[in-house]
């Protein structure tokens, strides 16, 4: 029985996290994708159906990252990043 990160999904990535790999593999399910030794980290690749979801994951993580690709997670980063901006800057109500 083949493993999620074995799926076909709509969006396929690449990210370098910029951590241990040690640390990463402790914390990162096996399921969401695989890893390996990367000079910066470690190099995680994956399977997606939405990019929103993976940038949610990616951010929760609390280490900074790098995406390869696709563009479209950059894209998906960017737009959580300005959401939490705004969330950050909204007064008290």
């Amino acid at each position: 029985m083949a493993g999620l990160a074995e799926v076909p999904y709509a969006s396929e990535v690449e990210v370098v996290l910029h951590a241990p790999i040690g640390e990463v593999r402790r914390r990162l399910p096996r399921t969401v994708g695989t890893l390996c030794e990367h000079p910066d980290g470690a190099l995680f690749r994956g399977r997606a159906d939405r990019l929103d979801g993976m940038a949610q994951l990616l951010a929760g993580l609390g280490w900074r990252f790098t995406v390869r690709r696709p563009d479209e997670l950059r894209a998906a980063v960017r737009e959580l990043a300005a959401r939490l901006t705004e969330d950050a800057a909204r007064a008290r109500g």
